[in-house]
């Protein structure tokens, strides 16, 4: 059941000994009643408002369209504009890293060769130390 002015004010209820008072019930109905009229008056106040207001949106949408349609060109140009700046710049970027990785590869190279020129030394080192250390031992031991 859907509620409005006139069903509200029509409402009754059975008599009963220890129920409500039936004027106080009355009143309130006709409270409840009266508010909800100006709910829905304020209702279709509002709804008129929302389609004015989705008249103005759907204008506005029209006009954003022609100003779109009349802006296509410059943004196509704009667009191949800054993707050939970002095509340059790409292919700056990738010829600095490869540069960049040159340079890191023969560091990487001459790091190597000094490390195996360490290994290298490192055993002549050892060598030395050990034979030094024989000798010594041998020398102490006659």
């Amino acid at each position: 059941m859907r509620l409005d002015y006139d069903s509200i004010l029509a409402q009754t209820f059975k008599n009963s000994l220890r129920g409500y008072s039936k004027e106080e019930v009355q009143d309130f109905l006709k409270i409840v009643a009266k508010d909800f009229k100006e709910m829905k008056r304020d209702l279709a106040r509002l709804r008129e408002e929302l389609n004015m207001k989705d008249r103005q949106v759907r204008g506005l949408d029209e006009a954003l369209v022609a100003g779109q349609t009349q802006r296509t060109d410059n943004f196509e140009n704009l667009r191949s504009s800054l993707q050939e700046k970002a095509r340059k710049f790409v292919n700056q970027a990738r010829d600095e890293a490869d540069r960049h990785k040159r340079k890191v590869e023969a560091e990487v190279n001459h790091l190597q060769g000094d490390i195996r020129r360490l290994k290298t030394e490192r055993t002549y080192l050892i060598n030395n130390l050990r034979a030094a250390t024989k000798s010594f031992t041998n020398s102490r031991n006659k």
